[in-house]
Order: C-alpha cells, then sequence, then structure tokens
C-alpha cells in the first residue's frame, strides 16, 4: 500500500499532475492528491445519485471529522493510507465534489464497459453425433501418425 502523501493523480479528475498541480484544477497539496488505489476504488463505487457534503475527503469525497491536527477523513483515518488530516481550505466543496463524482461515474462506467466487451469465442453447435465422428477422426489420425513414426 503506498503511504501517504504518495499521490500523482488531481483529486478532482482523477488525471496525473505534474509537480502538484493540474492543469484544469490547479496546484494541489502532496497530501491532497489522489493516489492509483484511491482510482480503482473510485472506479468501483456508484456515484450516482450524488449528494455533496459540506466539506469532503478530496482522495475520496468521504466525510470528515475534526481531529487535534485538523480535519480527517471518517473512513480512511488510520491504517498505512490515511486521508488527512486537512485544513479547511484543503477539503472540496460542493461543486468540485459534484465535478469529482461526475468523474469518478464516467471512470466507473468505462471500467464496466471494459469488462463486459471483451472478446469472446463463437460458440460452435454441433450435433453431438458430429462431435463423435471429430473426436474419433482425432484418435484415428493420431494413431496413425504414430504408427507412421
Amino acid at each position: 500500500m503506498p503511504v501517504a502523501g504518495r499521490g500523482r493523480l488531481c483529486p478532482v479528475c482523477l488525471r496525473t499532475t505534474h509537480g502538484g498541480a493540474c492543469a484544469e484544477h490547479g496546484p494541489w497539496q502532496p497530501h491532497q492528491l489522489a493516489t492509483g488505489d484511491d482510482r480503482r476504488a473510485a472506479a468501483r463505487r456508484s456515484w450516482q445519485p450524488f449528494e455533496p457534503l459540506l466539506h469532503a475527503c478530496p482522495r475520496c469525497l468521504g466525510e470528515v471529522a475534526e481531529g487535534r491536527q485538523g480535519f480527517e477523513c471518517v473512513a480512511h483515518a488510520h491504517g498505512r493510507d490515511v486521508h488527512g488530516p486537512y485544513l479547511v481550505d484543503e477539503l472540496l466543496g460542493a461543486s468540485a465534489q459534484r465535478d469529482a463524482a461526475c468523474r469518478r461515474a464516467r471512470l466507473g462506467r468505462r471500467r464496466e464497459v471494459r469488462r463486459t466487451s471483451r472478446p469472446a469465442m463463437p460458440a460452435v453447435q454441433l450435433p453431438d453425433r458430429m462431435w463423435r465422428l471429430a473426436a474419433a477422426a482425432s484418435v484415428l489420425a493420431a494413431t496413425v501418425a504414430f504408427l507412421a513414426r
């Protein structure tokens, strides 16, 4: 698992940042940047309908609670990959939450389409008699090949 503060993705659009700054959403602090695990978790979750909170964790859009050092994500306040602590101005507001939820829902739909649209082998529907004939022919061909050596 990545250590906190090792993310490289913009918390709103989940695109790679350059030097901690997203071309569309501006600069972010290192502990606000999302990780690859955050992106995968966002793709697995359902985002519609989405109701924004007063303040949300920039990495997972979850609830935050005030702690000793600042605001911490309620769902990810402990463990190796903690979300927080954040200052008040580092949390996402309602409009940024809506934008992030739309982008994450799009990411989830894309993941679902990729998962369900894998190419499949065409199903061959042969009568039972044809399967027996094909099996017998392959056994006969293998026997002749063995005896020819």
